[in-house]
């Protein structure tokens, strides 16, 4: 059914994206600064942190960085191979530690952390409301949960609109084969709501992210990655296996990405939902 994560809980939720060497690349591009700007005002130095999911662990780097020596950042992920990336590329963070973990039983008493900060996570679950509640539980009083997600419904381009629609479709079915929502940046508010929040302690926004030619080699990397991962990645080996589209037909996506990444006229944009959660 896909690559399932074997997490210590037994948590069986299938990862649309898997770990293959595109995506951990494009991951790795990742920094607190282009991906969680919108939480960074409630980091202090000495600030404890959760970083759920931290992937290759760029994130969590800016983070230890941030918060100081006084701090600490607790980074998890639940498949090993991803988790040694992110000890490598936080080796030199003497406040960092990465262990593996499941959201959805976190190992942690009651108000262990001042914030946790999950970046595009929740998109992947099969329970994204189970997971906020138990990022809500550890941490304290007064701090926040903050959750980025992309919306993939929003995902278009040009100049090959073709390529961006059947691709956008392919995903998102997969996605939800796999008992995923790819929208979940639209429902984060509301999932926050239903952790039992007032309105009042929620902030809720949205970031649209934009590869164009103002920045050539940030929309080419992009391109690239997708080209790759429509066809060397557990999207692509899944798609194929669940029915929804054909080897011939992920060629052909791939091919249209790659055409897109080095037209230098192309563009291509999305929104992310951002919510923070006042515990």
């Amino acid at each position: 059914r896909g690559f399932a994560i074997d997490s210590p809980n037994n948590n069986k939720d299938v990862y649309t994206h898997g770990h293959s060497e595109s995506v951990v690349r494009q991951h790795a591009a990742r920094t607190a600064y282009n991906s969680a700007a919108y939480f960074l005002p409630f980091l202090k130095k000495g600030s404890t942190v959760l970083d759920v999911g931290c992937g290759p662990g760029s994130i969590t780097a800016d983070f230890a960085s941030i918060v100081g020596p006084a701090g600490h950042v607790t980074a998890i992920d639940v498949a090993p191979g991803i988790i040694e990336e992110a000890r490598k590329q936080t080796e030199a963070c003497s406040n960092v530690t990465v262990e593996q973990a499941d959201v959805y039983s976190l190992p942690y008493p009651d108000n262990s952390f001042d914030h946790a900060h999950a970046h595009q996570v929740l998109q992947h679950l099969s329970d994204p409301l189970s997971a906020m509640k138990e990022m809500k539980r550890v941490v304290k009083p007064g701090g926040y949960v903050a959750c980025r997600d992309a919306d993939y419904e929003t995902m278009v381009g040009s100049p090959d609109t073709e390529t961006f629609t059947k691709w956008k479709s392919v995903y998102q079915a997969t996605c939800r084969k796999n008992n995923a929502e790819p929208n979940a940046g639209r429902f984060l508010y509301q999932w926050a709501r239903m952790t039992g929040t007032e309105p009042s302690d929620i902030h809720y926004s949205n970031e649209v992210v934009l590869y164009s030619h103002e920045d050539d080699d940030f929309r080419e990397k992009w391109g690239r990655a997708w080209s790759e991962r429509s066809i060397n990645s557990e999207f692509g080996r899944q798609a194929v296996e669940y029915g929804i589209a054909s080897q011939e037909e992920m060629e052909s996506i791939s091919e249209g990405w790659r055409d897109w990444a080095n037209n230098k006229d192309g563009v291509f944009y999305y929104v992310n939902g951002q919510v923070l959660i006042k515990v």
